[in-house]
């Protein structure tokens, strides 16, 4: 990394990546090219707190604190203000860009404040960005390598966006943070397994969900070629779970998982596989081949372009459409994309992996 005319004399820094933990686990390369830069300050990262333990262990160079969501009462807002104030902040980087993060910006009362260029947010920011985004909704790359956009703003020439370069267990997360019952079923089902392969087929929007029949289909080819196959369900995915269990067995799912538990599992399979959505970001960030299907969310936007992670799609010209329903009556992108090409797409990922 070039360091560009950067004040590298600068204290203490306030990061902002609240919201989804997809976005937060991208913005990761951003934050640790940082903390490279400026070895000698003080950085704070303010996410959500549910994922704060778990950024925690993924970024040890900066000071995690945790936002909860809740604190909506006057008095608890006026303290984070205040907070805000005293820290003495030389530098902001706003990576949310929503009017609540602009007003947290501007309370810091930091001399250098960096944001997105965006109506009625730019007023908080003295160094402006102009966003990742081409219309209302299609991002113009990928979206990693926009978050180093405000780096080079300040000066910086950051290296090209990447994850934990060196793949395999990159967390030491205590066994006391992890469920006894995880503990016992991942030792006797997966650590003597052979070649797991994570598959978290989350949609949170009815419009990601890939049809339960195919996710069967999936789960039985792999099963066949000898690998092992590990249904992880998610939040919000109990229904999608109640109807796979009437066609598989107990074995292909995994039990429920804590965001540490499901960082532990995928640490041990050999790939992820599913749907565009935080679990996969965070194999990513452990280093884990991907295959993502993608229909609604845009895969150049979302899918590093690299040969260790392939993007899953139909060639329609509705892709990336973002909608969370679909308006189509039949919903092509993801009711049409067939198993064989999702088990092509991971067989692709592991000779990769073998060169």
């Amino acid at each position: 990394m070039d360091l560009g005319s950067i004040d590298h004399n600068l204290r203490r820094v306030l990061l902002i990546r609240r919201k989804a933990l997809g976005d937060c686990l991208v913005t990761l390369p951003a934050v640790r090219q940082l903390a490279r830069a400026l070895p000698h300050a003080q950085l704070d990262l303010v996410v959500d707190k549910p994922f704060a333990e778990l950024i925690s262990l993924l970024v040890p160079e900066v000071t995690v604190i945790p936002w909860a969501p809740g604190k909506k009462e006057p008095w608890a807002r006026s303290v984070w203000y205040r907070q805000l104030r005293s820290k003495g902040y030389d530098m902001v980087i706003d990576w949310l860009g929503n009017p609540r993060t602009a007003l947290w910006t501007a309370a810091t009362g930091a001399p250098l404040r960096v944001g997105y260029d965006l109506p009625r947010r730019r007023w908080a920011y003295n160094v402006r960005v102009p966003q990742n985004q081409h219309g209302d909704v299609h991002l113009r790359g990928f979206a990693g390598e926009a978050f180093l956009d405000p780096l080079r703003a300040l000066g910086l020439e950051p290296d090209p966006w990447d994850t934990n370069p060196t793949p395999g267990p990159a967390l030491k997360i205590s066994e006391e943070k992890l469920n006894s019952g995880f503990r016992r079923w991942r030792d006797q089902c997966i650590v003597k397994s052979k070649t797991p392969i994570a598959l978290m087929m989350s949609a949170t929007w009815t419009a990601k969900a890939w049809p339960n029949k195919r996710i069967v289909e999936l789960w039985q080819g792999l099963k066949a070629e000898g690998l092992t196959p590990i249904l992880i369900p998610g939040p919000g995915d109990e229904a999608m779970e109640k109807v796979l269990r009437e066609s598989l067995p107990s074995e292909a799912f995994a039990p429920p998982t804590s965001l540490l538990e499901l960082a532990d599992l995928l640490q041990l399979c050999a790939a992820f596989v599913g749907t565009d959505c935080g679990g996969r970001h965070l194999a990513a960030a452990l280093g884990l081949p991907t295959v993502t299907l993608f229909g609604p969310t845009n895969s150049e936007g979302w899918n590093p372009n690299h040969p260790f992670h392939v993007s899953i799609k139909m060639d329609l010209d509705c892709l990336g459409c973002e909608f969370k329903t679909c308006p189509l009556p039949d919903r092509p992108c993801l009711e049409n994309l067939p198993a064989s090409i999702v088990k092509a797409g991971l067989e692709c990922v592991l000779e990769n992996m073998r060169k």
